[in-house]
């Protein structure tokens, strides 16, 4: 005996397949639904994630595309114009543009690390400038100057 299925339902995933489709581990989804980041459908006594739900937290997902409901997809075109071939091309987009950017952060920690390096080995060699040259003007006193110092 199986349960109706309405359009509504055909966007759902069950766990384990939300997961694959938003490339996390199970674990991870699990931790996700506990913190409040995803939200979950329950229907006769089980957990379902919304395609949605994971687009709006994870960004992006795969998905076979017979899981997608017609429905969905026609409602897409209307809104965008776009269809799911130029849909998943922005998506790849995105991904790789999100790619970029990590990498250009990461560029740009290591600049500003790379500065304060910098600056701190200026100050070193301001610090060793300072003490040669109160070296030097030791050396140029006496012995005697040198024992009693004024």
């Amino acid at each position: 005996m199986g349960y109706p299925v309405s359009k509504q339902n055909q966007n759902l995933l069950n766990l384990s397949s939300a997961a694959a489709a938003a490339g996390v581990t199970r674990k991870t989804l699990y931790s996700h639904i506990d913190k409040g980041l995803l939200s979950v459908t329950r229907q006769h006594g089980k957990r379902y994630i919304d395609v949605s739900e994971l687009i709006r937290h994870y960004g992006t997902v795969s998905i076979p595309e017979e899981k997608v409901s017609n429905f969905t997809q026609s409602l897409s075109k209307q809104k965008s114009g776009v269809d799911s071939d130029t849909l998943v091309s922005i998506q790849k987009e995105l991904a790789a543009l999100r790619e970029i950017v990590e990498r250009q952060q990461l560029l740009l920690e290591d600049q500003a690390n790379s500065k304060r390096i910098q600056d701190e080995l200026q100050q070193t060699q301001e610090e060793l400038s300072r003490v040669r040259a109160e070296l030097e003007t030791e050396r140029g006193k006496g012995w005697f100057k040198r024992l009693f110092k004024d």
